[in-house]
């Protein structure tokens, strides 16, 4: 501690010495100082979001020495030490030490941190009790206080995390190294932390330290488009690895990040189901597929919610992946071979550095989308679409969660939105899809432009839809329907008006076809 206080220091970022707030104060004192610190900041330069790091604490010299060092010896000039003998020490060099200081020879539980017989909870613990939840409690801190600064919503990224973090703040996966196989844990590591309830994860794409290259670069824009977090991130020092670096990698980080930008309605809509009943976001097969036991070990291929299938290229110099479709009717979304459907069980599938990389839909479900663009400030002003991929019973359902992205509340189902439901079922003779809605808001959507069904196997009459019974005009020019792979695409601006629908318990489309 500083001398003649009960300020716990470290050493960190600051060029001194960092004080460490107690931000398990049961009187609260120390979290108002830390909301009344981020207001004074706010007021000085906005911000609508807070990145915590180094919140394990983590130090860079408590109790760190050279490696010539003798038994008994100090640290020397200003760095920091902590006791390690008598009965001040009895906490940081315990009788039966972690395995991380048992393999780390001459050092202690204090090591890098902070000194274990620091106290926490206003006087009233030792920091060794207390150690885990450090970073819990200062993204709880973090989250009332950005909302307390900026009056609104956002996003609060902390490295360190403990149960129900999940709650305040996102994670991303620490620094990783610029190599392979940290790209190929990076699946396994966003799965994991959605199945400790944080979804909002993501890993330092293209590497955190060490140098990158290319095609490792290019790879990872590839697969960490579909973290919920979505960063490129490296050390000060390491050379710039920016998309922008390599054409190539901007090419296909740009199609990575319009895929994802066009589906952020259904992302959106899954991080409002994850923080309504605790479910995943992205999530293994086997979630999915409990009685397939080829799942158990699938480690490279990943879901979105229960609809969307993505099996990256994980290795260097491949054009194609295995990917594993467990039993059920599969669709793709690349461009060679979008709409058609896949055999069941393993099958070989391009993964081009030039194109979306291997990414599936699974039949049965209604994803709700939106026209792209660079910010999602201009998507959410474009119109919406609805992707519907038909199951073997012919019947698919989806929803959309949709608010102003910033209005804050305790209560997720008390904030204003909107939310649809969406229903699609085909007879011989006739399909119909079904819009409901619940809780509408004082919000302008935008209209419903597109609505694009996978295995349709009908011939559709473009003059037999019916919008509540009323006629509706659909654009030919602008609609088709392919034979060949079964996709049928209505296109017509205007199509279906949200905000009327918004205002009814339960809208129908129908229209007339014959089978193919």
């Amino acid at each position: 501690m500083a001398k003649d206080t009960k300020i716990m220091l470290g050493n960190v970022w600051p060029e001194r010495n960092t004080a460490f707030p107690d931000f398990l104060d049961p009187t609260n004192i120390t979290n108002n100082w830390w909301t009344a610190e981020f207001a004074r900041f706010h007021n000085t330069l906005g911000f609508d979001g807070i990145w915590i790091d180094m919140n394990e604490p983590s130090n860079f010299d408590t109790n760190v020495y050279s490696s010539n060092r003798i038994d008994g010896e100090a640290p020397t000039g200003d760095k920091l030490a902590c006791p390690i003998s008598g009965a001040d020490g009895k906490l940081d060099n315990p009788p039966y030490p972690t395995q991380a200081v048992y393999l780390h020879m001459g050092e202690y539980l204090c090591s890098k941190t902070l000194c274990m017989n620091g106290k926490t909870t206003r006087g009233t613990q030792d920091f060794y009790n207390t150690k885990n939840l450090y970073g819990w409690s200062e993204a709880r801190a973090t989250s009332a206080a950005l909302s307390a600064a900026t009056g609104k919503r956002g996003a609060v990224i902390s490295r360190s995390t403990f149960i129900s973090s999940g709650r305040y703040a996102g994670h991303w996966l620490g620094d990783n190294t610029a190599r392979w196989e940290d790209l190929q844990t990076s699946v396994i590591g966003a799965m994991e932390f959605n199945l400790f309830g944080i979804p909002y994860v993501g890993s330092d794409i293209c590497g955190f330290n060490g140098k990158t290259t290319e095609e490792l670069c290019l790879r990872w824009h590839q697969m960490g488009a579909f973290h919920s977090f979505s960063r490129n991130h490296n050390t000060q020092g390491d050379p710039a690895q920016d998309p922008a670096v390599w054409p190539s990698v901007a090419l296909a980080a740009k199609i990575a990040l319009m895929f994802r930008y066009q589906y952020l309605p259904y992302l959106y809509s899954l991080h409002y189901r994850a923080s309504l009943f605790g479910a995943t976001v992205i999530r293994p097969l086997f979630f999915e597929f409990p009685t397939d036991s080829e799942t158990f070990t699938i480690d490279r291929q990943f879901l979105w919610g229960s609809a969307l299938m993505i099996a990256p290229a994980l290795d260097p110099g491949v054009t194609t992946v295995r990917a594993y479709f467990p039993s059920d009717r599969w669709y793709s979304l690349q461009n060679e071979t979008y709409g058609q459907q896949m055999p069941v069980g393993f099958n070989t599938v391009p993964a081009l550095t030039t194109a979306l990389t291997p990414v599936f839909v699974r039949g049965g479900y209604i994803l709700p989308r939106q026209g792209p663009a660079t910010t999602t400030t201009a998507a959410r002003k474009n119109p919406f679409e609805i992707l519907i991929t038909v199951a073997g019973n012919g019947g698919s359902t989806g929803e959309l969660y949709y608010d102003d992205g910033e209005s804050l509340s305790d209560d997720i189902l008390s904030n204003p939105h909107f939310y649809f439901n969406f229903s699609y079922a085909a007879t011989d003779g006739q399909a119909t899809v079904n819009i409901g809605c619940s809780s509408p808001m004082e919000l302008t959507l935008p209209t419903l432009d597109v609505i694009e069904i996978f295995g349709y196997a009908y011939t559709p009459d473009y003059t037999s839809f019916y919008w509540n019974g009323n006629k509706l005009n659909v654009n030919v020019q602008t609609s088709s329907y392919n034979a060949l792979r079964r996709i049928l695409t209505l296109r017509t601006v205007g199509l279906i008006d949200l905000n009327v629908a918004a205002q009814r318990t339960n809208d129908v489309l129908t229209w007339t076809h014959r089978k193919n």
